[in-house]
């Protein structure tokens, strides 16, 4: 049987983490005008909707942009509307990072793709770390459009942290700059930040001094025995 210092302990616990603060979530999308968007030349860049798919001349003969082989994506999630925006900063670190992107790619290698692609905070110059590797989950034939849908969380999955995240969301005031590589075209990009919940103050110095309470009662009560 527990202790009566057991199951005081664990009522206290549990009343105090009722005062815990609540988590908020906050999410934002982006699309693509088409999912298979009219070309043009490797040289050039290409507006797919939110999403800018880069030019790379490196590509090699054959190639166009938007024709989804050899491509990096640029696109921005913007938080900066969201009614939770502000609570969302103020709670101070990210606790879950959910993306989610659909892609159509006609890259396929022994029927499935895309192949080692990646997803990350980017704006270009800086980024957050590590990477989101992106599995091969789709199945198709070399040269015909399939689309699929993946998610994963960047926090539990991926491995960035949280603070790195609300960092890169506040330096760019909502803002949250992305990027994609390379073998497949976004056809939409969703992702939803939630804060990691923590105690408030006041409930945190109730848990210390109700705790404290506890142990010297318990004390009273083991020197009254022996007495």
């Amino acid at each position: 049987m527990k202790s009566t210092l057991a199951l005081a302990t664990a009522a206290l616990v549990a009343t105090v983490s009722v005062g815990a603060a609540q988590a908020v979530t906050i999410s934002a999308g982006a699309q693509a005008a088409q999912g298979q968007p009219s070309t043009v030349p490797v040289t050039q860049n290409l507006q797919n909707g939110d999403f800018l798919i880069l030019a790379n001349p490196a590509a090699g003969a054959g190639h166009v942009t938007g024709d989804g082989v050899d491509e990096t994506t640029r696109w921005s999630f913007d938080f900066t509307s969201h009614p939770d925006y502000a609570a969302f900063v103020a709670a101070g670190t990210v606790g879950k990072a959910i993306l989610t992107l659909q892609l159509s790619t006609q890259f396929f290698i022994n029927g499935v793709g895309p192949w080692t692609d990646i997803a990350f905070p980017s704006d270009g110059t800086q980024g957050v770390f590590p990477g989101w590797a992106i599995p091969s989950f789709m199945n198709g034939t070399p040269g015909v459009w399939s689309r699929g849908e993946i998610s994963t969380d960047l926090v539990a999955n991926v491995g960035m942290t949280g603070a790195s995240l609300m960092n890169w969301l506040t330096g760019f005031n909502g803002m949250f700059p992305m990027v994609y590589a390379d073998d497949a075209v976004v056809v939409g990009a969703r992702l939803e930040l939630t804060t990691a919940p923590v105690p408030e103050p006041a409930s945190l110095a109730l848990l210390t001094a109700g705790l404290a309470g506890l142990v010297w009662r318990r004390r009273q009560q083991l020197a009254a025995s022996k007495a």
